[in-house]
């Protein structure tokens, strides 16, 4: 009990005293780059379906953003880049918004509030992926655990191994069992869990049919042509830019990805958003010579003065950190 007390009382401080409601440790202007992944209400399969830290509901949303208008300048990435570069002023202030992937639900559910609030994001989008009937691993294996097909997760080596690592118990069919599982799992190549759930035929082990990911192109287009929504690479099929690749694979979802995404978007900004936050030497390099700037999953509040442009940080939303302007606001602190 004296241990949740410390807590509530430990999030009430970051709330009312971070540097976004008393002022900057710094006089140097910062940036509050705010990652978001999924929008969808609580009543709705995909909910159920996906890791805890990827949601946030709709009425959560909109409430983030009435929020963050109290407090900050929302400003376009691109802008705040450009301004950046080339010397001019920046708000000691800012606030930026921006969605990973390319969910399908993003345009259902986030671009109306997007639209309503007029407030600009970007939206990083899996290129190769886009319009395609692609299904995330993690979400995969969610629909299998979900489906009770545990049976036939454990006669495929890999798969037992995470559901033994993750201590699963009997009951899998929850969403914190369920995350544990896809924790594990990261320890292997995107290849290899794909691999394994292709062995099993994934596909038949399945007691509903897995919803629709992402986007098509023309929903992408849509929201790009709302004036409000500008669009940026996540490379070409998701895939973790470490050790695990290759430099060719790494070159192909780096630099592809942009070309690919320009055909698609004449429009799509210069910047690069990393899957899971991995890179390697190879990886930044790449992305540095192809792109203005890079984002990363790093916690952290921008500093303009000397945060590197192509390892920029950011502060991940999700419905169980942020769903109250008290905890959004110690969320946004950076401390907690």
């Amino acid at each position: 009990m004296m241990k949740q007390l410390l807590k509530q009382i430990a999030t009430s401080a970051a709330g009312q005293f971070g540097p976004h409601r008393m002022g900057l440790l710094t006089h140097d202007p910062q940036l509050w780059v705010l990652m978001y992944h999924r929008i969808l209400p609580r009543e709705d399969i995909r909910y159920t379906l996906e890791e805890p830290g990827m949601i946030v509901t709709p009425d959560t949303f909109a409430m983030h953003l009435r929020e963050l208008k109290q407090h900050f300048d929302l400003m376009d990435f691109s802008e705040w880049l450009r301004l950046r570069a080339a010397g001019e002023p920046l708000p000691r202030r800012a606030c930026t918004i921006t969605f990973d992937d390319g969910w399908h639900d993003n345009f259902e559910y986030a671009l109306p509030i997007i639209k309503a609030t007029a407030t600009p994001v970007t939206l990083f989008a899996v290129v190769e992926k886009i319009g395609t009937d692609f299904q995330f691993w993690p979400n995969i294996i969610s629909a299998l655990l979900a489906s009770n097909a545990l049976t036939a997760m454990q006669q495929q080596p890999l798969l037992a191994r995470a559901l033994n690592q993750a201590a699963a118990p009997a009951d899998m069919r929850n969403r914190e069992s369920m995350a544990a599982v896809i924790k594990t799992l990261k320890q292997f190549s995107d290849a290899d869990i794909f691999t394994a759930l292709d062995e099993i035929s994934w596909h038949q082990h399945l007691s509903f049919e897995l919803p629709r990911g992402l986007m098509t192109w023309d929903e992408v287009r849509t929201m790009n042509n709302s004036g409000l929504v500008t669009i940026g690479s996540h490379t070409c099929n998701h895939k973790r830019l470490n050790a695990q690749l290759s430099n060719a694979e790494i070159t192909h979802e780096i630099v592809t990805s942009k070309a690919l995404l320009t055909q698609q978007i004449p429009t799509a900004a210069d910047i690069f958003c990393f899957p899971n936050g991995d890179y390697n030497s190879a990886a930044l390099d790449a992305v540095t010579r192809t792109y203005s700037a890079a984002v990363t999953t790093q916690r952290g509040i921008v500093n303009a003065a000397n945060t590197p442009v192509h390892q920029l940080c950011r502060i991940g939303l999700h419905e169980h950190v942020s769903h109250t302007p008290r905890l959004l606001g110690a969320r946004l602190s950076g401390w907690i």
